[in-house]
């Protein structure tokens, strides 16, 4: 700027591109004698003795590269037969004497590394095939190959709080553990929660968290400057034990990657999100008209039907499910249109903000195509509050289907604000106690214990076994209690496995539904109706 004699101001965005442009240029002189740690590319020729020379990513397939297709290259066409001269270039021979290069220039330490397993299902991946020969020609030198061939190669363990990482040891087949001092992390406050299932007399699955972890400075996760989206104490409430691992501690649990978006749905989905997905987007279709062979077409077109006649059979299958609701929808809403929402609500000082969508004059519609679910009386719930406690004055309108009552529409009247911020205050005290330490409340086992437990029937015991039921999964194929995310979190912290955790685990449960359901701040379980149902419900595996 100053050699062009420009006086003004230099946009940020000018000093941006240029410095990325510079940063971007590959440097041709590949300097590795700058002193410290030089980080560069594989060059061939380039004999330069290294105290330390370093090889990453050397998986299998990735190096040595393979020879590109023959096509016009005469080169790449003769290579393995008897018209192959000396002399004539061959990339995969050219990456094996670069690696054989690099090898004789490291004077006291030659590290290699590759990926030792698939980051989907965690499948062994071998290393380059150069890797393989060197480790088979080391091991040769030595009276114990195998023994050699394995103690050459470090598996380094996949997270930094991982036992290994901190001194643990293999099991050598003999029932003695094999110390490591090759592996190492990171991460020092690790260091205390790793080793403690190592000390001598502690049970293999003791609680990792005993006492609550110290508030932060940010106190509320996830608060902006404006303050908290409800958004964020949803995601909570739906996954706390996620909320706790990601949020405070860092840690992050990948699941298996499902099948890819453009598989073709040969057969219709079953319960899950799927199914839900496609019965929403037919209830959103046949309430804005239009012909069901363009309807067809459409869903088919997002690649949520089949093609042909198992395209349009699912479509009936589905209409058929969602027509008493479209009915009972259009009756309730009569014509209006839905708009979106901006609510605020101030809770001691604190403020909590979302967008309704699916707002009507006579209320907040919501529609679920089955019975209602904890994760569904979350949602529903948490709108109702925000708007009430913002001074909306809306009235919640269900469509579920309800034993006796039909699919809907279910009225909840709108709640008085100050009533609506005291069960707001409480679903944030919970939040921030989730936080800090491990939070016994999942949302489907809670639901079932609030709905047994409450009902016209209900008892806190017929709570407790239905709840106990959807934990361990007992005739119903999903435990909700064999997630990864609960079994860390709460590991040596069973919900039903005594007296006190199950007491905990119901005033959760109350506490959250009874402010979701009926905007109530609940009190408090009266521990001695639950004493000794802890020991009932392990002898019958949750059954009432």
């Amino acid at each position: 700027a100053a050699r062009a004699g420009f006086e003004d101001t230099v946009p940020a965005e000018a000093v941006r591109a240029h410095f990325g442009r510079v940063l971007r240029e590959a440097d041709t002189r590949a300097p590795l004698l700058t002193g410290g740690v030089s980080i560069g590319r594989m060059v061939p020729m380039r004999l330069l003795p290294f105290r330390v020379i370093c090889v990453l990513g050397m998986n299998d397939g990735d190096f040595p590269r393979r020879e590109p297709a023959a096509g016009l290259n005469r080169l790449t066409a003769e290579l393995g037969s008897e018209r192959r001269r000396p002399g004539d270039r061959s990339t995969r021979e050219d990456d094996r004497f670069l690696f054989l290069q690099l090898f004789a220039a490291a004077q006291d330490v030659f590290y290699v590394s590759w990926q030792g397993a698939d980051p989907r299902d965690g499948s062994a991946r071998e290393p380059s095939v150069l890797v393989s020969e060197l480790i088979a020609v080391a091991a040769a030198q030595h009276a114990s190959q195998s023994t050699a061939a394995v103690q050459l190669v470090v598996q380094h363990p996949l997270q930094p709080f991982s036992p290994e990482a901190f001194g643990a040891g293999d099991d050598d087949g003999g029932g003695m553990a094999t110390l490591e001092p090759r592996r190492f992390s990171y991460r020092a406050h690790w260091r205390e929660a790793a080793v403690a299932g190592l000390a001598p007399g502690r049970e293999a699955l003791a609680p990792w968290i005993t006492a609550p972890l110290e508030p932060r400075g940010d106190t509320e996760e996830e608060a902006d400057e404006d303050g908290l989206p409800i958004a964020a104490l949803r995601r909570f409430l739906l996954q706390p034990a996620d909320a706790l691992l990601q949020q405070r501690l860092g840690l992050r649990l990948d699941p298996i990657e499902g099948r890819g978006e453009d598989v073709e749905p040969l057969v219709a989905p079953g319960r899950g999100l799927e199914r839900s997905l496609l019965q929403r987007a037919v209830f959103d279709a046949l309430l804005q008209g239009g012909d069901e062979d363009r309807i067809c077409a459409g869903l088919r077109a997002r690649a949520m039907l089949a093609a042909g006649a198992s395209g349009r059979r699912m479509f009936a299958e589905v209409r058929e499910q969602v027509a008493e609701y479209v009915e009972a929808f259009e009756r309730w809403r009569a014509g209006a249109e839905p708009r979106s929402l901006q609510v605020e609500a101030t809770v001691d000082g604190f403020r909590v903000h979302g967008q309704l969508t699916d707002v009507y004059p006579h209320g907040i519609a919501r529609v679920r195509f089955d019975e209602q679910s904890g994760p569904g009386a979350i949602r529903a719930g948490l709108d109702w509050l925000l708007a009430s406690a913002g001074g909306a004055g809306l009235d919640l309108v269900q469509f579920h289907l309800v034993k006796g009552a039909g699919v809907g529409p279910h009225v909840r009247p709108a709640l008085d604000p100050c009533k609506a911020r005291d069960a707001l205050r409480r679903l944030l005290q919970l939040r921030g106690q989730g936080l800090r330490e491990p939070l016994p409340f999942a949302p489907y086992s809670s639901w079932d214990y609030y709905q047994a437990a409450t009902g016209e029937r209900g008892s806190l015991e017929k709570g407790a076994a239905a709840a106990a039921k959807r934990w361990r999964g007992a005739g119903r194929g999903f435990a909700e209690g064999e997630g990864a995310a609960f079994q860390l979190a709460l590991r040596g912290r069973d919900p039903f496995a005594g007296d006190e955790e199950l007491v905990r685990f119901a005033d959760v449960a109350m506490a959250v539904f009874s402010a979701l359901e009926a905007g109530e701040v609940y009190s408090g379980v009266d521990a001695g109706a639950l004493r000794g149902l802890a020991a009932v419900l392990e002898d019958g595996e949750g059954g009432e």
